[in-house]
């Protein structure tokens, strides 16, 4: 049986489904939100070109807003101007010792043809609160990027914001959300939201959809429980919805199913779509049934095909984030963890996969997140911290794992959370 809320607390849910005006199917018409404002929202700071070698000594000064943008934002853009060659970008979170329960989101890029990291921006988040809701405070920064990769969508207190790298601009798009995924062809942003519900904790969850430069939101799915964000398909047309039971494939400007697949993911992580056949590889696993998968798609509509069976479950065994080799199309990277029965997972590895041949290589180092850079040639990854549960160093090493090298390293309470390659 489920909760009831406090009073504050179902005021709070009732603002936040007041926020977001869905549709039920593509017969119903959603009203407007409101628009984005045409200059940078009066709470974000933009700042000249910062190139520091480390991070900020302190976190910026709150600035002032006011209603309706909530005044704790305390979002700074640091324009990181023309963008070329490699990059890694880097989410680093550095615990505030002025505010209790309070953190400070930091995005970081580095360029990987020489010269410093360089700080992109930097935004206040919340590291505790109600149980059941939502914390989008460590971001998964892959699905973030505008095609063109010169901007980024974020969830800011509950708020979905873009920042534009190159000039620093901030523009709030006027609608909560959490976990957005910018879709590949650049036209709209997928986010998942609170159902309006009257008095019940937790509220079930949707997926929402929203033009990129702001407008009115249409419901694509109802996903119960599952605060996953989606994989767009390489042209836009459709996503992959992970639902509480099942995984689907829908049609993105109805939310039609058009394909269900074999059970549900179990990390936010959980699938990688491209062009190349085979198209779509997605992880597969529930804790109480089978064992953990990796399933290829050679396209959307055909047969599913095994690419590996770990012959282990979760959480004996759990894997996420596949990532295909741009450059190679066999190849297939992707992070495993292992953990004891009632333990947090003790082992962070890297595997690289040849779908072809089946074989399954572990790659010499640890690594809480990792990912491919644009040339098929390297890997950027993030050392992982078994103690904090993330990254204590981000790090590039040739695609077989040797001539590892350091790019940044946390110190303290800090961890970095999320990695992601650029090229420009």
């Amino acid at each position: 049986m489920r909760k009831r809320a406090g009073l504050g607390f179902a005021v709070a849910l009732a603002i936040i489904g007041a926020a977001v005006s869905c549709t039920e199917g593509p017969g119903s018409a959603s009203p407007p939100l409101q628009s984005p404002s045409p200059s940078p929202s009066s709470n974000a700071t933009v700042e000249p070109e910062a190139t520091p070698a480390a991070s900020p000594a302190a976190s910026p000064e709150a600035t002032s807003s006011p209603d309706p943008v909530p005044a704790d934002y305390n979002i700074r853009a640091y324009p990181l101007g023309r963008l070329s060659g490699n990059w890694i970008f880097v989410g680093k979170q550095v615990r505030r010792t002025d505010a209790a329960y309070r953190s400070q989101n930091q995005i970081w890029a580095v360029p990987l043809d020489g010269g410093p990291a360089k700080l992109a921006f930097t935004y206040d988040v919340g590291t505790a609160g109600i149980p059941e809701a939502i914390f989008d405070n460590t971001p998964y920064l892959r699905r973030q990027f505008s095609p063109d990769a010169r901007r980024m969508v974020i969830s800011i207190a509950g708020q979905l914001v873009v920042v534009d790298l190159v000039s620093g601009r901030v523009t709030f798009l006027g609608t909560s959300g959490y976990f957005p995924a910018w879709s590949k062809d650049g036209s709209h942003i997928a986010f998942v939201f609170y159902l309006p519900v009257d008095q019940v904790v937790p509220p079930e969850e949707a997926i929402g959809v929203i033009p990129a430069g702001g407008g009115p939101v249409t419901q694509l799915a109802k996903v119960g429980y599952s605060g996953r964000s989606v994989e767009w398909s390489p042209d836009g047309s459709m996503a992959i919805v992970a639902q509480m039971d099942r995984t689907v494939i829908v049609a993105a400007g109805t939310g039609k199913v058009l394909r269900e697949l074999t059970q549900a993911p179990y990390e936010h992580a959980f699938a990688h779509w491209r062009t190349t056949s085979p198209q779509i590889a997605f992880i597969t696993a529930r804790c109480d049934e089978a064992t953990t998968k990796i399933i290829g798609l050679d396209d959307p509509m055909l047969p599913e095909r095994m690419l590996l069976d770990t012959q282990a479950q979760c959480p004996a065994l759990s894997i996420r984030d596949p990532r295909w080799n741009p450059a190679k199309a066999s190849e297939l990277l992707y992070v495993a963890t292992r953990a004891e029965p009632g333990r947090m997972p003790h082992e962070y590895r890297a595997h690289l996969l040849d779908v072809v041949s089946g074989r399954d290589t572990v790659l010499p180092f640890d690594a809480y997140e990792a990912t491919w850079t644009w040339d098929g040639e390297r890997i950027a990854y993030l050392t992982a911290n078994v103690q904090l549960g993330f990254g204590d160093s981000v790090n590039v090493s040739r695609r077989d794992g040797s001539g590892s090298r350091n790019l940044l390293t946390a110190t303290g309470d800090d961890f970095f959370f999320s990695v992601a390659s650029v090229n420009y």
